[in-house]
Formats: structure tokens, sequence, C-alpha cells
């Protein structure tokens, strides 16, 4: 049985988290999934739960906390909370911020460049 409480996105994306706290704990890895809350990423990597977190996706950045960080085949299933976004100004970070308008449509979204608010 499925416990989650919200709808998931599949999202193949290419990533690089960072914590905040120890920039030099950071891995790439790629995105599973986009929740109404967060993002999901398996990461080489184990992160601790209660980090606050940089997740960089092209050009975009977001701002959260690891929610869970569990071993799934040779990786580290992540969950992020996502609490501020950056969207770039890339037509694939364009693609993104559609993407997350459809998957977490009470997040404001901001662009990195606030001359390039549209």
């Amino acid at each position: 049985m499925d416990r989650r409480s919200q709808d998931r996105h599949l999202a193949r994306l290419q990533v690089r988290l960072t914590d905040l706290a120890s920039p030099e704990v950071s891995a790439s890895g790629q995105g599973i999934d986009i929740s109404e809350t967060g993002i999901g990423v398996y990461l080489p990597l184990k992160f601790t739960p209660g980090s606050a977190v940089e997740l960089t996706i092209n050009d975009s950045v977001l701002f959260g906390v690891v929610a869970y960080s569990v071993p799934e085949r040779s990786f580290f299933r992540t969950g992020v909370e996502v609490w501020q976004v950056l969207i770039g100004r890339s037509e694939m970070a364009e693609l993104f911020k559609a993407t997350l308008q459809e998957a977490m449509p009470n997040q404001q979204l901001e662009y990195a460049d606030p001359a390039q608010s549209r």
C-alpha cells in the first residue's frame, strides 16, 4: 500500500544537492518525482534528514530541507521539502517552471534574476 499523501509527477532530471551548512557535502544524482511540497532524488551519498540544502537543476536553484534519505538499490532515495524556488533563464528552466506550476501549485516561483519576471 502506498502511504504517500500527495500525487507524484515523474521527473527525470539531473540534479546536484548541496548541504548548506557543509558545502563540501554535495552530490550529483537523478530527480525521480515531484510532489506538491517536494522533490525525490536518487543520490550516491546519504544526506542527514533536517539538513538545509540547495538543489540545483540546470540553471534553477531550489532551497529546502532533507525530509529523508534511505538506501534503495545502490543509491539513497532522498526527499527534499522545497521552501524556495529560483527559476533560471534558459529554455529548460521555462519547461521546469511549467512542471513545477503543475506539480506544486501553491509554491511561489521566483526568477533568479528579478528583471526576468514574466
